[in-house]
């Protein structure tokens, strides 16, 4: 998780100057993992397990709202392996205030998707802070964001592709996974929403991949040609033999005797080769259809040899 950890950390300093994408992205972080608590609503919660996100959301909160009483409260479990973080907005008035601006409907178009293609990728941003991960590249592309919210789940798969990306969504254990496998799509993904050094190491990773699978299948293609030329040379040599053996290869006309007795001195040589050698030289083609014949040759004198 080192690489989703680091893309995480590095999302959690991106701060947006312009007010209407820190409150697309502050709607994220609500929506993921919001309340508004209390009898009277007097009090309004993002809650998070990683410091460094609550850390931005106070930051990105005392930017729109210089003097909002807040507070922080941290929540260990037990045995100290994870922990809620917790930046509350304090009073009725404050908590309805923001309540209110992050559920403007002004900012949204018809289909519930921030209207300017910065807030989209403000609340993406968001979104993948509050339930993302991605997995090393170096093993498999795939980036996900996790909620258990339906309508949420549908909000980031249409800001996804309002962005003229594709993603998937499915089921798993109860929560709703929107999931990108393209490596192509999750680096422009990681772009837009401003994590340039994990989108510059997921380049370099998914290059230096594609790199390894042409050589490798470069590699295979050489030696499947190799390995074609060597069954053919063998199964030349075999009629060869099988001419000489039956009638003697001096009986062969000229042109058929000088291919097969550079067969014979160069097994392996490819037709390339024995057309290079020839006196004049052959183009590959002719010294093909030469061996064709000798070929032809040979399964004649074999099938008189198999009825006699």
């Amino acid at each position: 998780m080192a690489f989703s950890d680091d893309t995480r950390q590095e999302l959690a300093r991106v701060i947006p100057n312009a007010r209407c994408c820190r409150l697309a992205e502050l709607s994220a972080f609500y929506e993921m993992s919001g309340f508004l608590l209390g009898r009277q609503n007097q009090v309004l919660d993002f809650n998070t397990s990683w410091p460094y996100v609550a850390r931005k959301i106070l930051i990105m909160l005392k930017g729109l709202y210089p003097n909002l009483p807040t507070q922080v409260l941290v929540v260990k479990s037990r045995s100290r392996r994870s922990q809620i973080c917790t930046v509350r907005v304090l009073g009725r008035q404050h908590a309805g205030q923001v309540y209110q601006d992050l559920k403007d409907q002004s900012v949204l178009d018809g289909s519930d998707v921030p209207r300017k293609r910065c807030c989209r990728r403000a609340y993406l941003r968001g979104a993948f802070l509050s339930g993302g991960s991605i997995t090393n590249p170096e093993r498999t592309y795939h980036l996900e964001i996790s909620t258990e919210q339906s309508r949420v789940a549908g909000k980031i798969l249409a800001t996804i592709a309002a962005l003229d990306l594709e993603a998937g969504l499915t089921e798993r254990k109860g929560s709703l996974v929107v999931y990108m496998k393209d490596g192509g799509q999750i680096a422009s993904l990681l772009g837009l929403m401003g994590a340039h050094s994990a989108l510059l190491h997921f380049e370099n990773v998914r290059i230096m991949k594609e790199m390894r699978n042409q050589v490798n299948r470069l590699v295979n293609c050489e030696t499947a040609n190799v390995d074609k030329t060597v069954r053919a040379a063998l199964a030349q040599l075999e009629d060869i033999e099988l001419i000489d053996a039956v009638i003697g290869l001096e009986e062969l006309p000229p042109k058929l005797r000088e291919v097969a007795r550079l067969r014979r001195e160069h097994p392996y040589a490819s037709l390339q080769e024995l057309g290079e050698m020839m006196k004049p030289k052959l183009s590959k083609s002719g010294v093909n259809y030469r061996l064709r014949q000798i070929r032809e040759k040979a399964r004649q004198l074999d099938k008189l040899h198999s009825n006699s």
